[in-house]
């Protein structure tokens, strides 16, 4: 998935041409991105897509509060 549309700062260390996989878009934007991000990414994936993500995340503890906003925020619609 191309990066474009997403903040910069999200994807710094990445090429800004990268074609990356739906889940390192999804978790990257989880945990660094703003909340305008986090809605394009709801629009982008879908609910589904996102909740499948987080549930496969193993280092879901660890980014409890961005998954919780995610979750009861952006994707509660």
């Amino acid at each position: 998935m191309k990066i474009n549309d997403f903040s910069p700062h999200i994807f710094w260390s990445y090429d800004k041409q990268a074609d990356l996989e739906p889940e390192v878009v999804i978790k990257r934007v989880i945990v660094f991105g703003e909340v305008s991000d986090k809605v394009l990414l709801a629009k982008l994936f879908g609910k589904s897509k996102i909740v499948d993500v987080i549930h496969g995340w193993k280092e879901q503890e660890k980014y409890d509060k961005h998954i919780n906003f995610m979750n009861r925020v952006i994707l509660a619609k």
